[in-house]
């Protein structure tokens, strides 16, 4: 082979992995990859119980941030509609959420409804939280994973070890580990001290 072929077949072969890296990095469909999710179901349990959705039976959902945060969402049941797909309303729920610094919080409720997309949940009736020495009550308690971000309102009650705190909304961030305590109207926190 003299030398004029193989120096032609070098740069087509250059050519072609050059074009072949544009098209991976430009055009190809990538799943994102900050968040990566695991999804665990018992395939034989699906059930058609009505024409507007799907019931499920013991459903876990595992998400993984890219700070390392582990967010595990548990349910005996969850129902997904068809018009809207990437919602599921979840019954008898627990969650845990495993902070990059060891610690942990766990909520429990009678129903959330889990984003399957963006990983949001909202908890509602009988909303409990427990975090370290924390404990919150309320209506409802939204978390935003990828915002590292949960709110709790509506008959909010928090409790530590020195006093008990009623509020009408909280905000906790989750990264920060810092809160903000609301109220809708004019009216005070109401903080008791034990």
């Amino acid at each position: 082979m003299n030398s004029k072929t193989l120096i032609q077949i070098s740069l087509a072969a250059l050519i072609l992995i050059i074009l072949g890296l544009f098209y991976n990095q430009f055009f190809s469909q990538k799943k994102n990859e900050t968040l990566k999710e695991k999804v665990k179901v018992t395939p034989n349990e699906i059930e058609k119980e009505d024409p507007s959705g799907n019931i499920i039976k013991d459903i876990i959902y595992e998400t993984r941030d890219e700070k390392d945060n582990i967010y595990i969402i548990k349910s005996e049941y969850g129902e997904f509609n068809d018009a809207v797909s990437d919602v599921i309303l979840m019954t008898k729920v627990s969650a845990i959420i495993k902070l990059s610094d060891g610690s942990s919080m766990t909520l429990q409720s009678k129903n959330a409804k889990y984003n399957i997309i963006s990983y949001d949940t909202n908890f509602f009736n009988n909303v409990k939280m427990d975090y370290l020495d924390h404990k919150i009550n309320a209506d409802n308690i939204n978390v935003y994973f990828k915002d590292s971000k949960l709110e709790a309102f509506n008959n909010l009650v928090y409790r530590n070890l020195d006093l008990n705190l009623i509020a009408d909304k909280l905000e906790i961030n989750l990264i920060e580990k810092s809160s903000k305590i609301f109220m809708f109207n004019d009216d005070k926190i109401k903080v008791i001290k034990k």
